[in-house]
C-alpha cells in the first residue's frame, strides 16, 4: 500500500465517482455518539456554506445520518427523515425491553427497509453499544447486511463496563459474544471499552465519562469522512485492503492550530502526533499493520512529512522489521479546527482485499431491481438523460435522418424507446424518485400512460416506510389516483373494535380526526395498530375524504371476542 501519493491516473479515474456515506446509529447509546458527530458536521456545513456553496451542497449530499431504534420515544428529537423505527409490530414501538433477541426479531421484521437503506450508500459507519437491547441485538446482523451489499462498513461497538456497574454480568457477557461474532466472521471493528473512561482518583458521573469518550470518536470520524467522501485523494483498492481480515481498528485525532499565516511549530506537530497516537479507550493489542492518516490543514508538505514520520515512528516502535505500512491522504477543504486523524489497523497477517462496490450509480441501479437509466459516453462519463436533454438529441437525429433519407418516424420511435426508462416495479420507481433520478422525476410528473405494475399489497408495505411518504407528494395526480385505487381495491381492512370515549366503536365509523385521537391518546390492540396507521397515512397524503373509498371486512367471532376483551381491559385499568 505504501506511503505514497495517489497517481494522477487513479485520481482522474476516481474523480467521477460519487461516494455516499451513511452514518447509522443503533439504539440510544449509538445515537448519543452520532448526535455529537452530527453537531460537528452541521457546524462545518455552516462555515463551508459561506465560503463555497457548491462544495457545501456536494458535501451535504454525500453524508446521510440515520438513527435506528426500536423505541419511538427515543427518536422524538430526531428529524422525521432521519428516523428508522424497526419492528413496530414486534415491539409495539416501545423498545426491545433490554432484550437483544427482541431487537433481532424487530430487525427481521424491517429487514427489507434496512437493506434498501444500506444498499443505497457506498460507505456505512455503524455505531452501537452493547449495554441494552437494540444496539446489542442489531450490531452484528446489520454489519453483515452491509457486507453482503458490498459496502465498505466500519462497525463501532462500545463494550459496556461491568466493573463500573453500567450493566450486569449477563449483559456484559452478551456484549462479549457480539464481539466474538465479528472475530469469527473476520470482520474488523472499532471496539471501545467504557472501563477505560473511568478514573479512580477522579470519580465522575457516567454521563460525564460517556461524553468525554464520545467527543474524540466524533472528531476522529469527522476527519475520516472528508477523505472517504472524495476518492480523488486515496486509491479505493488500498482501502479495500486496509479493512480486510480480522482484528481491531482505532481512531486517533488531534487538533493543530497554528498562528494565522504561519506554519505549525515543531512542538505543535509533536504534541499533535503524540495525542493522535495515545488513546486508551480502544481494544487494540497487536502491532499496527496499516493506517489511514488524514491530514487537515493549510500548511506545507514539510509539516505533512513531520506528521507522517512521527506517527510512523510510534507505530513501528523503531523495529526494522515492523509490518507498518501507512496510507496517507489530505482531507481537502476542511474548515477549522484543523489537525490530523489516523485510523490504525492491527496487523493480523496478509489478507485479500474486500469486494466493495465503490460506485453509487451501479449500486443504486442494483438496489432498484436492476434498472439502469444511465447512458455511457465515449469517454466513460456517466450521463443521466433528463427530459430537457431529449430535445436537442432528437433534433440531431431528425437532421441526420433528412440528410440520409431515412424514415424519420422510425428514428424517433427508436430513440424514445431507448430513452424512456423502464422500472420493473412501483418499489423500484419510488426508490429512483426518492434519489432524485431525473428520468424517474420526469416520469413522476406524468404517469397517465405508464405501464409500471401497481400491486395493492406492495403499496401498503411502501406506505409503512417513512421515505415513501415523502415520495407521494412528488407524484402527479394520475399517479396518486392509480396508487390509491390499487390500495383500496386490494384486500379489505378488518373492521376492528376500538375504544373511543369509553365505548367500543368500529374502525369504519371513525373520521380521520377521531382516528388520530385514538392513535395518540387511547389504547390500541396490536392487531389493529397497523390498519389504523394505514388509514391515518392515507388520510394525510390523499386527504380525509379518501378514507370513504375503503372496504371493511367483518372480523371473525373468535377474534371479535379477543379484541373486545382487549378493549374492556382498558376499562378495568
Amino acid at each position: 500500500m505504501g506511503d505514497r501519493a495517489v497517481s494522477d491516473e487513479a485520481r482522474s479515474r476516481n474523480k467521477g465517482w460519487r461516494v455516499s456515506i451513511l452514518l447509522l446509529s443503533l439504539g440510544g447509546g449509538g445515537g448519543n455518539i452520532l448526535r455529537s458527530l452530527k453537531a460537528l458536521f452541521r457546524r462545518d456545513l455552516a462555515v463551508t456554506q459561506k465560503i463555497d456553496t457548491k462544495y457545501a451542497e456536494r458535501l451535504r449530499r454525500a453524508i446521510s445520518t440515520r438513527f435506528l431504534d426500536t423505541n419511538e420515544f427515543s427518536l422524538s428529537d430526531v428529524a422525521p427523515e432521519e428516523r428508522v423505527l424497526i419492528g413496530a409490530r414486534t415491539t409495539g414501538r416501545l423498545g426491545a425491553r433490554h432484550n437483544p433477541d427482541v431487537a433481532r426479531q424487530a430487525l427481521e421484521e424491517s429487514r427489507d427497509e434496512v437493506e434498501l437503506l444500506l444498499g443505497s450508500h457506498t460507505v456505512v459507519i455503524v455505531i452501537g453499544t452493547g449495554g441494552k437491547g437494540t444496539g446489542a441485538g442489531t450490531m452484528f446482523p446489520i454489519t453483515q447486511m452491509a457486507r453482503q451489499q458490498q459496502n465498505l462498513v466500519i462497525p463501532i461497538f462500545v463494550r459496556p463496563s461491568f466493573e463500573r456497574h453500567e450493566v450486569d454480568k449477563r449483559r456484559f457477557d452478551h456484549a462479549l459474544g457480539v464481539i466474538e461474532q465479528f472475530d469469527e466472521t473476520r470482520i474488523r471493528l472499532i471496539e471501545i471499552m467504557n472501563d477505560q473512561g473511568y478514573v479512580d482518583t477522579d470519580p465522575e458521573p457516567q454521563s460525564v465519562v460517556w461524553e468525554r469518550m464520545n467527543l474524540p470518536i466524533a472528531r476522529g470520524l469527522r476527519g475520516l469522512i472528508y477523505v472517504l467522501s472524495d476518492l480523488s485523494q486515496v486509491d479505493p483498492s488500498d482501502l479495500s485492503t486496509l479493512f480486510a481480515g480480522p482484528g481491531r481498528l482505532r481512531i486517533g485525532y488531534s487538533e493543530i492550530d497554528p498562528s494565522p499565516s504561519r506554519e505549525p511549530t515543531d512542538k505543535q506537530v509533536e504534541d499533535a502526533v503524540r495525542n493522535c497516537w495515545q488513546n486508551s479507550y480502544y481494544a487494540f493489542g497487536k502491532a499496527v499493520g496499516t493506517s489511514l492518516i488524514c491530514i487537515q490543514g493549510d500548511w506545507s508538505n514539510v509539516v505533512d512529512a513531520r506528521i507522517k514520520g512521527g506517527l510512523a515512528a510510534l507505530a513501528s516502535g523503531g523495529a526494522p522489521d515492523s509490518p507498518y505500512n501507512p496510507l496517507c491522504a489530505r482531507a481537502l477543504r476542511v474548515p477549522k479546527p484543523w489537525g490530523v486523524t489516523a485510523l490504525f489497523s492491527e496487523y493480523t497477517g496478509h489478507h485479500p482485499p474486500l469486494a466493495i462496490d465503490w460506485t453509487r450509480e451501479r449500486r443504486a441501479s442494483r438496489v432498484i431491481g436492476g434498472h439502469d437509466s444511465r447512458n455511457q459516453s465515449a469517454q466513460g462519463e456517466v450521463v443521466i438523460r433528463s427530459a430537457s436533454a431529449v430535445e436537442p438529441v432528437v433534433t440531431a437525429f431528425q437532421n441526420a435522418a433528412q440528410k440520409e433519407n431515412v424514415d424519420l418516424h422510425s428514428v424517433e420511435s427508436t430513440f424514445h424507446e431507448e430513452a424512456t426508462p423502464s422500472f420493473p416495479s412501483l418499489w423500484a420507481f419510488a426508490v429512483a424518485v426518492n434519489r432524485g433520478d431525473p428520468a424517474a422525476l420526469a416520469l413522476a410528473a406524468d404517469g397517465a400512460k405508464c405501464d409500471i405494475p401497481i400491486d395493492g399489497r406492495e403499496v401498503r408495505k411502501l406506505l409503512g416506510a417513512v421515505w415513501f411518504r415523502g415520495v407521494v407528494p412528488q407524484l402527479s395526480q394520475a399517479w396518486r389516483e392509480r396508487i390509491l385505487e390499487a390500495l383500496v381495491t386490494s384486500a379489505p381492512i378488518p373492521n376492528h373494535l376500538l375504544k373511543v370515549d369509553r365505548r367500543a366503536v368500529r374502525l369504519s365509523e371513525l373520521s380521520h380526526a377521531q382516528l388520530n385521537d385514538v392513535f395518540t391518546k387511547a389504547y390500541v390492540p396490536d392487531t389493529a395498530r397497523a390498519d389504523l396507521e394505514l388509514l391515518l397515512t392515507v388520510g394525510r397524503l390523499w386527504g380525509p375524504q379518501s378514507l370513504g373509498r375503503f372496504r371493511f371486512s367483518a372480523v371473525s367471532e373468535n377474534n371479535e371476542r379477543s379484541k373486545l376483551a382487549s378493549v374492556l381491559q382498558g376499562f378495568r385499568k
